[in-house]
């Protein structure tokens, strides 16, 4: 996701999705993903800041980015290319026949990354891609991440080496460069894909060397990782909670949904009229207060209230006694009056 990413945030154990939904604005976050473990396995959230909605999935299987880059011989990998967004590929995402629910997710996961302009934007800037599968027949979205690489066309492996070393290889043992040329002239598969039907002319010079405009080269993906295979399962209206708008497993009928829909709305309703009433509480008490700080400082009261509460602290019941005598009582600072006397 980098670059568009929160990267300075700090999380804690005890944070909740109102923390984050609350620094969203400052921090310019659009979307939340959310990872989270059961005993039934491993899910994912995505969900829409601030009012939703939220996509629910269940991670079939995954493999994190170091087990991807451990399988390749090369492994490539820098952190120049995470500076530019990635291009996001969404396959088998379209048709008339299929349901909402897949057009929500299609949404969903396009707006996720920064939208592009084919003829305002810079080659070099296109430095990995981001690949979204629909299966149709198991109903899963396989996620992938590549990065994208440029080779020569028409050479041998060998000669690859030289053109795209960064370092000259050390002809120690050889008497000539064709020894070191010769030895791998046999094409491996990977240089019999670069052939004229998988190549490109650069339209604009690329990162690398020698990928200047209007050579031919041979486009690659080199797989970073993660993976990850993705089921959904559920759609809701709000982040994280709301109308259920789609369930992989619960169908219900028309009236259980117009049922849900009035329970929702007698929750909202009770929700809002508890908060009015305390938000009237707590004006009450305030007014409250500052009545009392009237009355004390007409008394002579308010301006030793700290050194009374000393008082009362290291003298203990024979200070309280004294403060009573004189007309005080601190009851109400600890609660005491919702308590009846026995």
């Amino acid at each position: 996701m980098e670059p568009n990413t929160a990267s300075k945030l700090k999380e804690r154990k005890n944070n909740k999705i109102k923390d984050y939904v609350a620094v969203s604005g400052q921090l310019g976050l659009t979307h939340l993903l959310l990872f989270s473990q059961t005993e039934t396995g491993t899910n994912l959230r995505i969900g829409r800041v601030p009012r939703g909605p939220t996509l629910y999935f269940r991670v079939n299987a995954y493999s994190l980015a170091k087990d991807c880059l451990r399988l390749q011989k090369t492994p490539h990998s820098s952190e120049a290319e995470y500076k530019t967004p990635p291009l996001i590929i969404l396959n088998n995402f379209g048709g008339e026949d299929k349901g909402k629910e897949l057009k929500l997710m299609t949404a969903m996961l396009q707006n996720m990354f920064p939208s592009i302009n084919p003829s305002t934007l810079h080659l070099a800037e296109a430095r990995r891609v981001v690949l979204f599968n629909y299966n149709e027949e198991t109903g899963t979205v396989d996620f992938r991440h590549y990065t994208i690489v440029v080779k020569p066309v028409g050479v041998t492996k060998g000669v690859k080496r030289v053109i795209m070393a960064k370092n000259l290889p050390s002809m120690a043992g050889f008497d000539d460069i064709s020894e070191y040329v010769l030895r791998e002239a046999f094409a491996s598969e990977s240089d019999v894909e670069d052939g004229p039907e998988n190549s490109v002319t650069l339209p604009q010079d690329y990162v690398g060397r020698g990928n200047k405009k209007d050579d031919q080269r041979a486009v690659r993906l080199l797989e970073l990782g993660p993976r990850m295979e993705l089921r959904l399962m559920k759609v809701e209206g709000g982040l994280g909670d709301g109308d259920v708008l789609y369930h992989n497993y619960l169908h219900k009928t028309k009236a259980e949904m117009e049922k849900d829909l009035r329970m929702r709305q007698i929750k909202l309703t009770r929700q809002a009229r508890r908060r009015q009433e305390q938000e009237a509480n707590v004006e009450r008490k305030k007014k409250e207060s500052g009545k009392d700080d009237k009355e004390e400082e007409a008394h002579g009261y308010g301006d030793d209230d700290e050194e009374e509460d000393e008082e009362v602290e290291m003298e203990g019941e024979e200070a309280v006694e004294r403060a009573v005598k004189r007309g005080r009582s601190g009851a109400d600072d600890f609660g005491a009056d919702n308590y009846a006397p026995e």
